[in-house]
This record gives C-alpha cells, sequence and structure tokens, in this order.
C-alpha cells in the first residue's frame, strides 16, 4: 500500500494533488488541522493535513481491467458510430455502471465511517449510485467530513441535496394529459387536481376520460366529477377526443384521463404516444409511484420521454418509507417534479413541490437512519 501525506490550504487542494498522484482509486485515510509556521507559536498558520492510500497491486489490476472496459466500449461505439441501436447503448450504459461499482467497491474498504453510514443510508432510500458519488465528493470538496452527531449536519445535507431536486409549480392553464404506468393513481391524482383549481382557484374546470379499458375508472371519475360539478366527457376515439376537446375550449383547464400503459409493452407507448400527438396537450403529466424502485424508475424514464412530458407527479409517498425518488426523477427524467401525493383524501392528499422543503426531509430521514443503525 501506498501512504502519503498532504500538507494544504483546503480539501479541495488534496483532492486534486490525490487524484493527480495516487489515482482516482485512492481513499482518504484522516485529516486533521495542524500550524506551521511563526516563532513560537505566534503566526502560525492552519494548515490542513490529509493522509490519502492506494493498494500498489490493486491500482494496477484496477487499470488493467478499467482499459480493458474502455477498449470494449470503444469496440462497441465504432461499431455503430453510423447506427445507434438501442441494446448497444443498454450494453455501454450497463457497461458503465459495473464499472463504477468496481470502483465504489474498492473504495469502500478503507473509506472514513462517515462516508459509510452515509452510503448505507442512501442506499436505504434507493438513491442512485451516481448521485450517492456526487453526494460524497460534494461534501468532501465543500466540508471535508461530516459528523452526524452535530445538529448543523442536517442543513449540510440538505443544502448538498437541494441542486438534485427539481421542481416547478406554474400556473395550469389548457390541456393537461395524465400518462404513466398502471397502478399510480393517475385517476385519484387527477380528481383532486381537479378538485383543487375548482374549488381553490375558482377555475372552469373540465375532464376528458380516454381510459375506456378500465370501466371501474370512468365509473370512479363520474363520481368525482359529479361531487364536484365538474363537466365530464368521454371519448373512444381520436376524433372523438378531438370534438370533445373542442366543446370544452372556453375552460380554464381541460384534465385528460389516460388508460396506465405499461413500460414493456411497445404497443401500448405507441399508442399513447400517438393519442398525445393528436391532442397536442399544453402540459403532459408524467405519474410515477414511489413504491417503484430506482431500477423501475430508470426503465419508465426511458419509455415515457418518448412522449415527451413536462412535469412529474409523484404518487403514494404514504406507502413507501424510500425518498430517493425525490433525487432520482431529475437524473432519469430531467423534468421537475410538480406535486406529491400522500394518500388517497380528495382534494386533501397532494401538496405542491418545493426542492427546499424535499431535500430538508430528506436531510432528516437520512439522518433518521444513521442514529438508529
Amino acid at each position: 500500500m501506498i501512504v502519503k501525506k498532504y500538507l494544504v490550504k483546503d480539501i479541495k487542494e488534496a483532492l486534486e494533488k490525490i487524484k493527480i498522484e495516487l489515482g482516482k482509486d485512492a481513499v482518504i485515510l484522516g485529516t486533521r488541522k495542524i500550524k506551521k509556521g511563526g516563532f513560537l507559536g505566534i503566526g502560525a498558520k492552519t494548515y490542513l493535513e490529509v493522509t490519502a492510500a492506494v493498494e500498489e497491486n490493486e491500482l494496477k489490476q484496477n487499470q488493467e481491467s478499467k482499459n480493458q472496459q474502455i477498449y470494449q466500449l470503444q469496440e462497441i461505439l465504432s461499431k455503430n458510430s453510423q447506427k445507434k441501436d438501442s441494446d448497444d447503448l443498454d450494453e455501454i450504459k450497463k457497461m458503465m455502471y459495473e464499472l463504477k461499482s468496481m470502483v465504489s467497491r474498492q473504495r469502500s474498504d478503507n473509506e472514513p465511517e462517515w462516508i459509510i453510514n452515509l452510503r448505507k443510508a442512501l442506499n436505504f432510500h434507493d438513491v442512485n449510485q451516481e448521485i450517492i458519488e456526487k453526494v460524497i465528493e460534494y461534501i468532501r470538496i465543500k466540508y471535508g467530513n461530516i459528523d452526524f452527531n452535530d445538529e448543523n449536519t442536517r442543513f449540510v445535507l440538505s443544502e448538498i441535496f437541494l441542486p438534485f431536486i427539481k421542481t416547478e409549480t406554474p400556473d395550469i392553464l389548457g390541456k393537461v394529459m395524465f400518462v404513466g404506468p398502471t397502478g399510480v393513481g393517475k385517476t385519484t391524482t387527477l380528481a383532486k387536481l381537479a378538485a383543487k383549481m375548482s374549488i381553490n382557484e375558482n377555475k372552469k374546470v373540465g375532464i376528458l376520460t380516454l381510459d375506456t379499458y378500465r370501466i371501474a375508472a370512468t365509473e370512479q371519475l363520474k363520481t368525482y366529477a359529479t361531487l364536484m360539478d365538474i363537466p365530464m366527457r368521454v371519448a373512444y376515439t381520436p376524433k372523438e377526443a378531438r370534438i370533445e376537446l373542442e366543446a370544452m375550449s372556453d375552460f380554464d383547464v381541460v384534465f385528460i384521463d389516460t388508460a396506465g400503459r405499461s413500460q414493456k409493452n411497445e404497443l401500448q407507448m405507441n399508442e399513447i404516444k400517438a393519442m398525445s400527438e393528436i391532442i397536442s396537450p399544453d402540459y403532459k403529466f408524467l405519474v410515477v409511484g414511489m413504491q417503484y424502485r430506482s431500477s423501475d424508475l430508470e426503465l419508465i424514464a426511458k419509455k415515457f420521454s418518448e412522449i415527451s412530458p413536462t412535469h412529474i407527479i409523484l404518487t403514494k409517498m404514504d406507502e413507501t418509507s424510500s425518498l430517493g425518488h425525490f433525487l432520482n426523477t431529475s437524473h432519469f427524467i430531467n423534468k421537475p417534479i410538480i406535486y406529491i401525493t400522500n394518500g388517497q383524501r380528495v382534494p386533501d392528499d397532494i401538496i405542491e413541490a418545493s426542492n427546499k422543503e424535499l431535500s430538508i426531509l430528506l436531510s432528516r430521514e437520512v439522518l433518521k437512519y444513521v442514529k438508529s443503525s
């Protein structure tokens, strides 16, 4: 093992030197502040002493492994310079993920306790591995480390999480189409927003359902519409949808419900894409349940991106203990979260998304996990 000490002004300078001399696989073993210079302790300057290490044999083996994987990546890319087949792109992503995971596992052997605890907490919340590494790196650069017993750590974490959480709550007007996988609560969420805008915001609201596959869903929506005194129409074909939308052209907002579509069913995805193009909505809300795993969210994001959603609604927060979607959503879909639902009550259990509030909530839950484990 190669062990070196660095006397630097701050952790950022240390990281730069460590990466240059020991490589990216090096780990920080410890840090401490020391005073140097001056006369009899007077006028001495405070420096940061950082101890870093790397396994010499592992470094060589890791480099060879990386070179081999990089060669394979280049080979795939060269074969697809003119035609980018989606299967090959998936293979590239998989290889890159495996490479990052390998480096992550090697680093974890000698990681400081705060990193081990933070990584466990973020893994518990099913945060994407790439985001975890970025969070740890940001903390190292800006703070050096964190103390989970310090009362200020919650504010440090919320500040770090904030840039990863994208939210937006515009004033909704026009045609709003709801899309998403099956069983995520699109119909109930639509009813909550219809009530909110009709009652609280005094907007003229209409509902159009294209979900004619499930009779129960249509009847449920009719019941909500009747209770809220909101006009509701049903369309069975694209032509009927255009006619019904024209009939509600003077409404402030028209919510359009669609049948749930499996991200694994290409035919269903093509159907919803075609309907979206015909209707041409002003907003397209992709509704995603928070009970989904990160890997499921990644596939949903990939398939539904073809519909070009404008915003994300996260549902069923009350049915999960994992809050990783706050960070994962923007990473996979690159669209802002607009609403979050946390129950079945109409119209109560829905809140406008705020990146500040979500980052504070996530930081509090991360600290709770660390202290209880």
